[in-house]
């Protein structure tokens, strides 16, 4: 197909950048706790550039101590940064890319443990801003704070940036200015829309006063906010019109605030581009005067084609999708796109991450983040290395083993490669998991990988095999508690995931993690009546928030009754429940015809003990090791791997 996002150049202002594939800003959390540049966050943005990205927009940074929002947050607020921005800057253009920064402020965001500073307030609002250690910016305050964008600015084109992005979006001060939601001012700066938008075209003017009329300055907006009484569409164009009459050099569109930060960044089960007609009424309204770019699940470079092909948008924003593979526009170019490692959304690496404080890494990806981490250069004295198991953990594992130089053979018991990704992929909304496996397969036969399935080996054949070292990566399996075995109407949620049984119309999930969760939308969807009984108060407490959010929206529109807090007290032979309730009542439950347990999963470790036992030591990796998700099977598959000697 046409791949010319990959490979056609545009121009912003008078800057020329190569493609169309930008890399946005996104809170990575590897600043330094003062806000300065780390060798993490120095790697991590130039992998991006050597992949091939067109523009590197560099992460929400702080024009001011008040603003900071993060933890770990970067910071442009003072001349005491610039070295390591202008290293940072120097790395990405070295190798072709441009370089942005975005300059932030996060007004009622802004955090007082990191900040040092009360939280300031565009209005007071109940229910949505708080009272202690708040203060309403006076209007000397907002003209002291369009100085420091101007500042900023003039910072990071000393430190060598090609361009600035004003950052106007997902609730942050700019955007608490325009937004009706959080504007109840009744000065010069609240009310209508033009008082409004003043705010956001001082801090513009400001920013193109100080850098000069040839340096590139973007501005990022959210589009809608996605609630009532938010900023609209109409807003929007109304404010674009206005900023690309101030200079602006071009537009980039996104959606949402704190209160819908579901729709920044969201799960697999969003449309691919789903911002695309957004971006085209922001380029419509202004007459596609500047370039505009367009973020929000731009996945895959069919989607990104699309985009640019249809005229919704110039550019396109690759956030997650380079996360994941930082090298795909390179790829895309060289015509190796099935060499990439694809974004298949579950957010556990990359939202879930920066949310953790941990950072921002990829579930797919063990590299993403972590790059410099881990050696990876060719032993000077390979081993023969046996894999026992194929799930991801496995696969990563004899991937990483062969690439450090090892011979590696690995074995299935089953006669198929993914473990419980086969089983994983069959959720609603999950089918891109469903390829995960494929691209593990192809790269195993290309690097080499001995591939043996129907390999069901006992641990004496393990021993005879003579590796000189073993990884058990022999998975989990379901979880059935003793008081549902009698139960004649009882499957686990895998038997029902992958076709081995089916549910009855009427059916009771035992468990409402993620699991449980996930298999009752499977059942829904087919047209089954679906309860979930939970233990706990609340559903899916192990499943990353966005996704879960959207998961919890879809489960109540099918109408599956929830009954959390709820313990199960006995289970018949016929399948009948009882079950005490929080409010410490018992009673029986209506009869169901099928019970579903996803109660969770224990770990496969005989083998591994075994092997142990017998003095043939073992390297245990993903659940064989520790019950967890994608994400943690293949980091330890990966670490082990590359430590073998």
């Amino acid at each position: 197909m046409n791949t010319s996002c990959c490979t056609n150049p545009i121009r912003i202002n008078t800057l020329l950048i190569k493609n169309r594939i930008v890399f946005p800003a996104m809170c990575t959390k590897y600043a330094a706790p003062d806000g300065g540049v780390t060798e993490r966050m120095l790697r991590y943005y130039e992998e991006r550039a050597k992949g091939g990205a067109g523009l590197v927009t560099i992460e929400a940074t702080s024009v001011d101590p008040t603003g900071n929002s993060f933890s770990r947050g970067l910071s442009i607020a003072d001349d005491a940064r610039l070295p390591g921005l202008t290293d940072l800057a120097r790395r990405v253009k070295r190798h072709g890319a441009r370089i942005s920064i975005q300059l932030q402020h996060g007004g009622r965001a802004a955090l007082p443990q990191f900040s040092g500073h009360a939280v300031p307030l565009v209005s007071a609002i109940p229910g949505v801003t708080p009272y202690d250690n708040s203060v309403i910016l006076s209007e000397e305050e907002i003209a002291r704070l369009v100085e420091c964008w101007g500042k900023a600015a003039i910072r990071a084109r000393e430190a060598g940036f090609d361009a600035v992005e004003i950052h106007g979006a997902h609730g942050y001060l700019i955007s608490q200015f325009l937004s009706p939601y959080t504007n109840r001012r009744t000065d010069g700066y609240g009310g209508s829309l033009e008082n409004r938008m003043r705010f956001a075209l001082e801090v513009c003017r400001k920013v193109r006063e100080s850098v000069g009329p040839d340096f590139p300055v973007t501005y990022r907006m959210s589009a809608v906010e996605g609630l009532p009484g938010g900023t609209t569409l109409e807003d929007s164009v109304a404010l674009a019109k206005r900023l690309v009459a101030d200079g602006i050099d071009a537009l980039h569109v996104s959606v949402g605030l704190r209160e819908t930060n579901f729709m920044v960044s969201p799960p697999a089960c969003v449309e691919k581009g789903w911002n695309a007609p957004l971006s085209r009424a922001v380029r419509d309204g202004i007459e596609a005067a500047v370039p505009v770019i367009v973020a929000g699940r731009v996945a895959d470079e069919q989607t990104a084609q699309g985009i640019i092909d249809r005229g919704d948008a110039d550019m396109v924003a690759m956030g997650r999708a380079l996360i994941a593979d930082p090298f795909l526009p390179a790829k895309v170019a060289a015509g190796e796109a099935g060499d990439i490692i694809r974004c298949v959304g579950c957010n556990e690496g990359c939202v879930a991450g920066s949310a953790r404080g941990t950072g921002v890494g990829c579930a797919l990806n063990p590299l993403s983040g972590a790059e410099g981490k881990y050696d990876l250069e060719p032993v000077a004295s390979p081993k023969k290395v046996a894999v026992i198991g194929g799930g991801p953990a496995g696969m990563q594992a004899a991937l990483a083993a062969r690439f450090r130089g090892h011979t590696v053979d690995l074995y299935e018991k089953s006669d198929r490669l993914g473990g419980l990704l086969n089983v994983a992929c069959k959720p609603p909304h999950k089918e891109d998991l469903g390829h995960v496996t494929g691209w593990f397969e192809r790269q195993l036969k290309r690097a080499g990988v001995g591939l043996h399935l129907g390999a069901a080996l006992t641990s004496e054949a393990v021993r005879d095999l003579g590796a000189d070292a073993v990884i058990a990566a022999t998975g989990s399996s379901p979880v059935f508690p003793g008081f549902c075995r009698k139960a004649r109407n009882a499957v686990v949620a895998q038997s029902i995931l992958s076709g081995e049984a089916k549910a009855g119309k009427k059916a009771l999930v035992i468990g409402g993690g993620l699991i449980g969760c996930e298999t009752a939308e499977f059942l829904a969807a087919q047209g089954s009546d679906v309860t979930i009984l939970e233990l706990q108060p609340e559903l899916a407490k192990d499943m990353e928030s966005r996704t879960r959010r959207y998961l919890m929206q879809r489960l109540r529109e099918y109408g599956t009754r929830f009954l959390t807090g709820t313990q199960v007290l006995e289970v018949t032979e016929e399948g009948k429940v009882k079950a005490k309730f929080p409010s410490g009542s018992e009673r029986w439950l209506d009869d169901f015809d099928t019970l579903v347990i996803a109660v969770g999963y224990r770990a496969e470790n005989a083998l591994a003990a075994e092997l142990e036992e017998m003095g043939c030591p073992c390297v245990r990796v993903g659940d064989c090791a520790s019950v967890g998700k994608i994400l943690t099977a293949i980091e330890s598959g990966f670490q082990a791997g590359c430590s073998i000697k």
